[in-house]
């Protein structure tokens, strides 16, 4: 069985976030990148499907997760993302373990709609299924059928 762990889900939700901007301008770059992108597709819109529901339930997460994340404007490169985090919460006016909290949130959440999406499935379960080969069921003979 091909499991993923929660920490290994909750990186790739995050490499994912850190990749948007860039995969999004990819994805309408060229047909061809297009083509052969319908995972990084499908995450861009699980991430624009995570961004909609924060926007709908804490705009101020939605707008956390857009300026730590760097979706709408590019990030400094040579500023680590602990900087980033301490530098918002001077300006959020937000402690900085709330913000730590809505991180996670963020992840759990971006999780979820990549799910939903189809792109991931929890702990390898779909994949285990689909492989596994189907059982026939047995027809137990009835007493109508010796007649």
């Amino acid at each position: 069985m091909k499991a993923i762990s929660l920490p290994q889900l909750r990186l790739e939700a995050k490499r994912q976030l850190l990749n948007y901007r860039r995969n999004q301008s990819r994805l309408y770059r060229s047909t061809a990148i297009r083509a052969e992108g319908g995972t990084m597709l499908a995450w861009v819109r699980a991430i624009d499907s995570a961004r909609m529901y924060l926007r709908a339930q804490s705009p101020a997460k939605e707008r956390y997760m857009c300026r730590l994340f760097g979706l709408e404007t590019p990030l400094p490169r040579s500023q680590p993302m602990r900087a980033r985090l301490v530098l918002l919460s001077a300006e959020m006016s937000v402690s900085e373990s709330t913000l730590y909290k809505w991180r996670e949130d963020i992840f759990e959440i971006v999780l979820y709609a990549a799910m939903e999406a189809g792109v991931i499935g929890l702990f390898g379960i779909r994949e285990t299924c689909e492989s596994m080969p189907k059982r026939e069921e047995r027809r137990e003979p009835h007493e109508t059928d010796a007649d």
